[in-house]
C-alpha cells in the first residue's frame, strides 16, 4: 500500500506548511508526483540491479516492476519494496537525500528512516500560478429608500487549469460568490478610534451571509485548459472568486448611484443611504478594517 501523510506529531511527524493562498491542489499534486517519481526509479534501480539490464529496460504495470521486453521478469510491488528495506540507504531514508531537501522535509524523513520504502522529493522554482482566475458579472437592484441590494442575476466562470472535480469546483466557485457577498456588503469590523478597541465582536455587529443575502441560482462555468506547470494540469480555485465578486459588487452599486462612488469594502446600507442623502460618513479610513482600492 501507500500511504501519503502530512504533519502528524503522533508519528512523530514535524509540521507540514500551511495549505492556503488557494495553492492546495497545484502543490500537493506537483510534490505526490514528484515524490512518486523518485520511488519510481529506485523501484527500476533495484530490478535492474538484481535482475540484470539498466532501469531504462524497465517499467510498471499491473503492481509491478518488470523488463518492458519480458514482463515475466520482475517484481511486485511488495516483492521490490521488501528489497529495498534490505538494502536500507536512500531506498529508506537512511542515506543519500537530496541536498535542496527542505528542513522540515528532513526532519520528517529522519524520523520515518528505516520504516519503509521511501520516495523523497524537493519541488523546484517553478514559473506557474497556484491560484486559478475568475471573472464575475453580475446585475443588481438598489432601492435608493433602503439602502438594501438585491442581486437579480450573476455569473461567475473560473480558469484553473484541469477540472479534477467538476461538483467541487462548482460548489467552490458558488461558496466564493457567498464569501464575496459578505466581504462587500455585510462583514464590516470597526474599531475605536482612540483605543482601538473592536467594536464588531460578533456576528450581530457584523453579519456573514444567509440564503436571504445570496442570490437563488449562480450561474458558473470554468475554461478547462491544462497548466503546463502541473503534472496533473490544475491550480486552486477556492478564494478567487471572493475578490472578482467583491469588485463587481462594488462597481454595480456605484453604477447603480451614478459614478465611481465606492473603492473599499464592505458597502453597507448606511453608507449607501448616507451617500444619497449627501451626509458624510462618521467612520475614517483607519476606523474601519477594510479593503480599500
Amino acid at each position: 500500500s501507500c500511504d501519503i501523510v502530512t504533519g502528524r506529531t503522533d508519528l512523530p511527524l514535524p509540521i507540514t506548511s500551511p495549505q492556503d493562498g488557494s495553492n492546495s491542489i497545484f502543490t500537493n499534486t506537483r510534490t505526490c508526483w514528484g515524490a512518486a517519481q523518485d520511488l519510481l526509479a529506485k523501484m527500476k534501480e533495484i530490478a535492474a540491479n538484481d535482475l540484470g539490464g539498466s532501469p531504462d529496460d524497465y517499467d510498471v504495470s499491473n503492481e509491478r516492476v518488470h523488463q518492458i521486453a519480458d514482463e515475466s521478469v520482475g517484481y511486485s510491488f511488495a516483492e521490490v519494496a521488501q528489497r529495498a528495506m534490505e538494502l536500507g540507504g536512500k531506498y529508506t531514508g537512511e542515506a543519500e537525500l537530496p541536498e535542496d531537501l527542505a528542513e522540515w522535509t528532513q526532519i520528517a524523513v529522519s524520523r520515518l528512516a528505516g520504516s519503509g520504502f521511501m520516495g523523497v522529493y524537493h519541488d523546484p522554482a517553478h514559473s506557474g500560478n497556484p491560484p486559478g482566475f475568475t471573472v464575475t458579472a453580475l446585475e443588481i437592484e438598489l432601492d435608493t429608500e433602503t439602502g438594501k441590494i438585491e442581486i437579480k442575476d450573476i455569473v461567475s466562470v473560473g480558469e484553473c487549469g484541469t477540472v479534477m472535480h467538476p461538483q467541487g469546483l462548482k460548489n467552490q466557485l458558488v461558496g466564493g460568490v457567498v464569501w464575496g457577498v459578505g466581504l462587500s456588503m455585510l462583514e464590516r469590523h470597526l474599531y475605536d478610534p482612540q483605543n482601538g478597541l473592536p467594536a464588531s465582536t460578533g456576528y450581530w455587529q457584523s453579519k456573514v451571509p444567509t440564503y436571504l443575502d445570496t442570490p437563488v441560482k449562480v450561474q458558473t462555468g470554468w475554461v478547462d485548459l491544462p497548466d503546463p506547470e502541473n503534472p496533473v494540469g490544475a491550480r486552486g480555485i477556492g478564494e478567487p472568486t471572493q475578490g472578482a465578486v467583491c469588485a463587481a459588487l462594488n462597481a454595480a452599486i456605484s453604477d447603480a448611484l451614478g459614478g465611481h462612488i465606492f473603492n473599499a469594502a464592505p458597502v453597507t446600507t448606511d453608507m449607501i443611504i448616507n451617500h444619497l442623502a449627501g451626509t458624510s460618513e462618521e467612520w475614517t479610513p483607519l476606523a474601519q478594517n477594510n479593503f480599500r482600492g
